[in-house]
């Protein structure tokens, strides 16, 4: 009699878990093309990023850091990274 009790509580558990959880999306009403605002040339197109090249963050090193501003540039790099360790 046990037996047969827990056999169908574990199937009633497992027929509620299979049916009662698939949910359906709800329908969000589309736009059609006319109904869609316009985008501008500079919304559609992709945005390009510009990454520089380690050669080029040397160059303006070279060029940016003298023997003479040395010292001010190294303690400008040091605030900047205990600003940003701050934050952290």
């Amino acid at each position: 009699m046990l037996r047969k009790l827990i056999a169908v509580v574990v199937i009633a558990v497992v027929a509620v878990a299979g049916f009662g959880c698939k949910k359906t999306p709800a329908k969000t009403p589309t736009k059609t093309p006319a109904e869609a605002p316009a985008k501008t040339p500079a919304e559609s197109a992709p945005q390009k990023i510009e990454v520089k090249s380690q050669a080029e963050y040397d160059a303006k090193a070279k060029k940016d850091i003298t023997s003479e501003n040395m010292q001010a540039e190294l303690d400008k790099v040091e605030k900047e990274i205990q600003q940003e360790s701050k934050g952290l």
